[in-house]
């Protein structure tokens, strides 16, 4: 159901994206190692104490506890976020919208093959970028701070990022199969995932916005759940339960829409 040829067209493609989102996540991870020693981190948090960005500079005095709710709560969610929104349109809809699915359809390559390589190609490119920021991340904390990071729920940490993308991307893959244009594949690729987002950050914000964690999938990417060792192997499946579903049905949907060509 691969096709190798279009495969690596699409790798090819996208290539200059996977590795500029990579490096941001890995610039991010080096200097929070390098600058963020336990001093900083309490120094942070009296400085912020009171404030409304105490909910989010909030944690248990650790390195890990500090990135659990500044890295893992901003930067890890919002620039994979970017690229998943981008590449998804790439994938589908823009090619319908710019007439270049009709050259791909004339060749021998089938609409099942280019979903199927294309879904592939998504989730290798985000365990990638997940693959390469985890071992930087240890590579940087045992060289900065030697002792400082607990890599084994750092690994968790960069586990569950990968699960809540691979939701994020599948949104993204299934709107971009669904519609022919990508004005339309980026208004819901795109709104819903910041959608989520945004509630996310209310629910940081304020105690008092804790009923909005059941409008938002960010709630599944649970990172104090993580931290403490318990409660997210539940959430964990259910984001790769949601990831499959969505990534079948836009391989489904292509299938069976009717196309501009």
């Amino acid at each position: 159901m691969i096709s190798i040829p279009y495969f690596k067209q699409i790798a090819k493609s996208n290539a200059k994206f996977l590795g500029v989102f990579t490096l941001v996540l890995c610039v991010f991870l080096i200097v929070m190692t390098n600058v963020f020693t336990p001093e900083t981190i309490n120094g942070f948090q009296s400085a912020t104490k009171g404030t409304a960005v105490s909910h989010i500079m909030e944690g248990n005095g650790t390195l890990i506890g500090f990135m659990s709710n500044s890295f893992y709560a901003l930067m890890a969610i919002i620039f994979p976020m970017v690229y998943s929104i981008m590449v998804g349109n790439r994938m589908i809809a823009e090619k319908v919208d710019k007439g270049n699915m009709a050259g791909f359809l004339s060749t021998p390559t089938t609409r099942l093959q280019i979903t199927v390589s294309s879904a592939v190609y998504f989730v290798l490119s985000l365990a990638i970028m997940w693959g390469i920021s985890s071992i930087v991340g240890i590579i940087a904390a045992n060289t900065f701070q030697p002792d400082a990071l607990d890599i084994d729920t750092f690994l968790l940490l960069n586990l569950g990022a990968f699960l809540y993308h691979l939701v994020i991307s599948s949104i993204c893959f299934c709107t971009s199969c669904i519609f022919n244009s990508s004005k339309n594949s980026l208004t819901f690729g795109a709104g819903i995932p910041l959608y989520f987002f945004v509630v996310s950050l209310f629910i940081k914000l304020s105690d008092s916005l804790d009923f909005l964690k059941y409008f938002t999938l960010n709630t599944l990417y649970d990172t104090q759940k993580i931290v403490e060792g318990s409660g997210y192997a539940g959430d964990f499946v259910i984001m790769l339960i949601i990831s499959i579903c969505l990534y079948t049905v836009g391989i489904v949907w292509f299938q069976k829409k009717d196309l501009p060509l």
